[in-house]
């Protein structure tokens, strides 16, 4: 009997060793999740999450499956990345393609197991149009479901052009709503207008279309674009929808993110302040200290910690361009007045989003 007690006593021994490590500061080797920049398995990433060369202009974001999809306009067809964490991105073959014109940027919806791909075709400096296309798959390829979902034309039948199509589903009503930009390079002031879809996504309520925000401050001078929305259900009943868009020429330094709330999807939405305050308007500005230069394109994913990112382009130079688009992500919140807070970064380490 003694020696079995002897035995159990050092069994515990060495069981408590192994928890707190031996006499020698020896501790049980633990995994490594240090991470150094965007590769697969680390635990941080820095910014950009793409690079300028490759190409990637003004990113739609979606969820298909286990995979997150960026939908890009290049030229008259769409490119695609696939990533499972919005860090780490993957090309894709091209998804959806026309013979004539060219893409601007586009919006996505789901119904049922249908992926509706929404687009800008750009036939002219006036005829840009909106249609959508649909896949079984989220990687496509799409093809044409109704090419003139949102076609606007005025009293001489000159067409008057629309782009930059994003589109929600309103958790509350379960309405479907289109967002898109209306005038934009034209003599005419900019508007964002929203109108309501059927459930399929693929027309248009009649009666619906309407105006919901005009250029009414500075920063936003030159056009007004770029709209899309989401649900905040923790904030306060007039600050439940916030829309972010964007303000000023997308190939300018000063092209900047813009936010607005409501307490209805379809508005009316009051715009943040303009100012230098903390929860003001612009959001998401140029940072010439950091090199951030023009952010544009919006897109949120909330992660599987409750935490809600920004997935938008920066531009990396100063001049006026169009070929120095690069791909961000960073975490934006609302405070406790519900106001939008977002810091742009750029080659700062910082925990990637939480995926199980």
């Amino acid at each position: 009997m003694r020696i079995i007690v002897i035995m159990l006593i050092a069994c515990f021994v060495i069981l408590q060793s192994c928890k707190k490590g031996d006499k020698n500061g020896f501790q049980p080797q633990k995994p490594d999740t240090t991470g150094v920049n965007n590769g697969v398995g680390v635990s941080t990433f820095s910014n950009p999450i793409i690079s300028a060369n490759k190409d990637v202009s003004d990113p739609e974001i979606f969820k298909g499956g286990n995979l997150f999809y960026m939908i890009h306009p290049n030229n008259n067809t769409y490119k695609m990345y696939s990533s499972p964490d919005l860090i780490t991105w993957t090309a894709k073959p091209v998804c959806f393609t026309k013979t004539n014109g060219s893409f601007w940027s586009a919006g996505s919806f789901k119904y049922s197991g249908t992926y509706n791909l929404y687009y800008t075709h750009v036939l002219g400096s006036d005829n840009r149009t909106i249609g959508v296309a649909t896949s079984s798959s989220p990687e496509g390829p799409y093809t044409d479901a109704n090419a003139t979902l949102i076609v606007k034309k005025d009293a001489n039948n000159n067409f008057i052009p629309v782009i930059d199509p994003s589109v929600f589903k309103d958790p509350v009503s379960d309405k479907v709503y289109l967002y898109y930009a209306k005038y934009v390079g034209t003599g005419t002031s900019p508007e964002l207008r929203c109108v309501e879809l059927n459930s399929d996504g693929l027309s248009t309520i009649s009666g619906t279309d309407k105006k919901i925000l005009s250029i009414t401050q500075a920063w936003e001078n030159i056009n007004i674009e770029h709209p899309m929305v989401y649900y905040a259900p923790n904030a306060d009943a007039n600050h439940k929808y916030y829309m972010l868009y964007n303000g000023s020429g997308g190939a300018l330094a000063r092209y900047a993110i813009g936010y607005a709330y409501s307490s209805s999807p379809d508005g009316p939405f009051t715009k943040a302040t303009e100012g230098t305050a903390t929860g003001s308007n612009p959001l998401v500005q140029q940072n010439q200290t950091r090199g951030i230069y023009g952010p544009g394109a919006p897109n949120t994913v909330v992660d599987d910690a409750g935490k809600r990112w920004m997935i938008y382009r920066i531009k990396t130079t100063a001049g006026e361009s169009w070929s120095d688009r690069a791909i961000c992500v960073d975490e934006i919140f609302k405070n406790g007045n519900d106001q939008l807070i977002c810091t742009p970064s750029k080659g700062i380490a910082q925990s990637k989003p939480y995926f199980k």
